[in-house]
């Protein structure tokens, strides 16, 4: 028997197990053995007895002891003495593998060292926090690289108040993951200390003191409360677009009302994910939240709140924001996610002809360049045991992408569909539509025809747009001598690919116009062009475009394009008279894309009305550049929260974006959380503001089940 001290005193020696469950020769053990003169570590096979690591061990001490010409007898003594023994003071047989030898407080003996045993230790790389402490606000701790944790137990946090000292003294304030500041320490500078059982503690350290809470959001947050005069639905549901932080940098261009310190992240996020503990609701589904702010804010602070948080589901792009939903467990239990591809259309074998047309090519540029994503989600509901398939997804936002929405919405509620097995759905989102937006129309309808409007404007969407660059670099095939100037402007329109050139010529003439009547300069390399000294106008554009020039930034291609498109001689300037010219032209180009499009219409119509009963009952029918498709009567949805006004203000759009739909045979609608008070929208022009950290307000739905499906 061997004694086993546990005080304090006595150094660990960590032992770590890594298991391959699918080859067990591939499974490892490695042993850190903090020497004093020289700290071991050993990688062996898991099923190697000890013997053979303690032999490598003693080998090592003695060539280290050679070398440094110190083979002293204590020293001697050392390298011959290597054992383990089990908590009870119990020598462990030398000839035991690594996978039962090691025992949470046993002991080994290294010569006159001793260390005690800690297997599968949990460990931790660093520890973050969200800056900012704020009166009031939830503050999450988190633990970086973590490994070996088996429970919440394995690492504490600590929050201490720094005092005014210099840092000499700190306070403990308190003890868990997730700390509210109180109105004593406002003004106080914090850390946070994360340490793993044993180990030893990580720090994360605020840069500016705790603040009082400053912003009223009377408005914003008592439109999402509980009404405590009416009885608690069976089923609260919200859909939140959040206004991803990686979007941050546009924000000077879509918000200039927006104040940049009311812009932060973690003033921000911290008010959305207040609106979302206010809510209360039972299902919370958000858009455009950033991984990050996932993994620091959203997740750690729902989860101790009683939510189930399913895994980050991110768009394909490189923007890292995505989609997320928070359940609560003690409505549902969760069985089962999903993250599925809303451009994957072509998994739909009735769609791959019609996708893989000719008319159909801009369609499959944009498709294999789309991120688009949605979550699906089975739940149980642990009040009747009555199973749902929630949903959650932000679809393609271009506003001449209207088509591509259909598309994106009919593969959402299929896919819905076939991993819910046929239950109730719950879809929530941005479908960035309106209600009387094809989009929109066809959920709210179940049916959409192939002639609709949006299939023939979908036909003028081009991925990438009107490129000005590419009309840029096209002035390079002209001659010097002027020959290929001439450009085809026959505006007649007989099919959806010609009505696409019309759009285009007049977007383009459009921008130039746009281009010659502002001053920009700072935006353009080109400089002023009358002092190049060169008079050949087509030399000239292209030295202009040579500097990256183009009708968007720069006078002089913009002159150049635009008496080109409209039949005037080469040039760099317009005069009064060409100017008159290119205003009529430009009126003829938009006249001729307006009778191209009910050309085009009434051809689609024709070729849709030309389709027997029988097909129409399909439920999708490809028809010339547009579909024809039809819910199943089963999955008829309805829009728990109706067709509010707007659900997104910002300056220059208002329109209503985010709906919530629900089956329509499953779920009673109850009621919608109501608008805000137009006053405090308006307080800084527009979304977001103080109260408003997002451009879309949150919207929550209340709904009860109907009587079959309690039943």
């Amino acid at each position: 028997m061997h004694a086993v001290r546990t005080d304090a005193a006595l150094a660990f020696v960590d032992v770590r197990r890594f298991v391959d469950v699918a080859d067990a020769r591939a499974s490892r053990v490695v042993i850190a053995v903090p020497l004093k003169v020289s700290p071991k570590r050993l990688e062996r096979a898991l099923d190697e007895p000890i013997r053979k690591a303690f032999e490598r061990l003693s080998a090592g001490i003695a060539k280290e002891a050679k070398s440094a010409k110190s083979r002293s007898k204590s020293s001697e003594r050392s390298t011959a003495l290597a054992a383990l023994y089990a908590r009870d003071g119990s020598r462990v047989a030398d000839d035991e593998p690594h996978a039962t030898a090691w025992m949470d407080g046993g002991a080994l003996v290294v010569g006159d060292e001793r260390f005690i045993v800690r297997v599968d230790a949990p460990e931790i790389a660093s520890c973050v926090s969200v800056d900012g402490l704020m009166v009031g606000k939830p503050t999450p701790a988190t633990a970086v690289g973590a490994t070996f944790r088996a429970s919440e137990d394995d690492i504490t946090f600590t929050w201490r108040v720094v005092d005014d000292d210099g840092g000499a003294s700190e306070r403990v304030v308190f003890k868990g993951s997730i700390y509210t500041p109180t109105a004593d320490v406002v003004g106080r500078r914090m850390v946070v200390d994360a340490q793993a059982r044993g180990g030893d503690a990580k720090r994360f350290t605020f840069q500016s003191p705790v603040r009082a809470e400053e912003l009223e959001r009377s408005d914003a947050l008592g439109r999402l409360r509980v009404d405590a005069s009416t009885s608690r639905s069976d089923l609260r549901v919200m859909t939140y677009n959040v206004l991803a932080d990686a979007y941050s940098h546009t924000w000077s261009t879509m918000f200039p009302y927006f104040a940049k310190e009311l812009g932060r992240a973690e003033i921000r996020l911290r008010q959305a994910l207040e609106d979302v503990l206010v809510a209360d609701a039972d299902v919370v589904a958000l858009q455009e939240v950033d991984r990050k702010w996932f993994e620091l804010l959203f997740e750690p602070v729902l989860t101790s709140r009683g939510y189930a948080a399913t895994s980050w589901c991110g768009k394909s792009g490189q923007t890292q924001e995505g989609c997320a939903m928070f359940i609560k467990r003690a409505t549902f239990r969760v069985e089962e996610e999903r993250c599925v591809r809303l451009t994957d259309i072509d998994d739909d074998e009735r769609l791959r002809p019609w996708l893989d047309s000719d008319e159909n090519s801009e369609l499959r540029t944009a498709l294999g360049n789309i991120t688009s994503i949605a979550q699906l989600v089975r739940v149980t509901c642990v009040a009747n045991g009555k199973r749902i398939c929630l949903g959650n997804t932000h679809l393609f936002y271009h506003p001449g992408a209207m088509h591509i929405r259909v598309l994106q919405a009919h593969a959402f509620v299929r896919k819905a569909n076939e991993f819910g097995n046929g239950d109730p759905l719950v879809l929530c989102g941005d479908f960035n539509g309106e209600p009387d937006d094809g989009v929109i129309r066809f959920l709210r309808d179940g049916r959409i025809r192939a002639d609709d409007d949006d299939w023939i404007r979908g036909q003028l969407f081009r991925w990438g747009g009107t490129s000005s660059r590419d009309r840029a670099r096209d002035l390079f095939y002209i001659s010097d001598d002027g020959a290929r100037y001439e450009t085809d402007r026959d505006l007649r329109v007989t099919n959806a690919s010609e009505l696409q050139n019309v759009f285009e010529r007049g977007i383009c003439v459009d921008i130039c116009k746009r281009t010659l009547k502002k001053q920009y300069g700072a935006s353009c390399a080109c400089g002023d062009s009358s002092k190049d000294g060169v008079t050949n106008p087509i030399v000239r554009v292209k030295m202009h475009v040579e500097r990256k020039c183009t009708f968007k930034n720069c006078h002089t291609v913009a002159a150049f394009v635009l008496r080109r498109e409209c039949g005037l001689a080469p040039g760099t300037s317009l005069d009064e008279d060409e100017d008159a010219v290119a205003e009529a032209v430009i009126r003829d180009i938009h006249a001729a894309a307006t009778r191209g499009f009910e050309t085009v219409r009434a051809a689609q119509t024709a070729l849709t009305d030309a389709v027997t009963d029988d097909v129409r009952c399909t439920e999708v029918v490809p028809i010339g550049c547009g579909l024809t498709i039809t819910l199943p009567d089963n999955s008829r949805l309805v829009s728990a929260g109706g067709f509010l006004p707007w659900t997104n203000f910002v300056g220059g759009f208002v329109g209503a974006l985010d709906y919530i739909w629900t089956s329509a045979d499953a779920f009673v609608p109850r009621r919608v959380s109501p608008l805000p008070n137009m006053t405090a929208v308006l307080a800084s022009t527009a979304l977001p503001n103080a109260q408003f950290p997002s451009d879309h307000v949150p919207v929550v739905v209340d709904v009860d089940f109907t009587q079959s499906t309690k039943s």
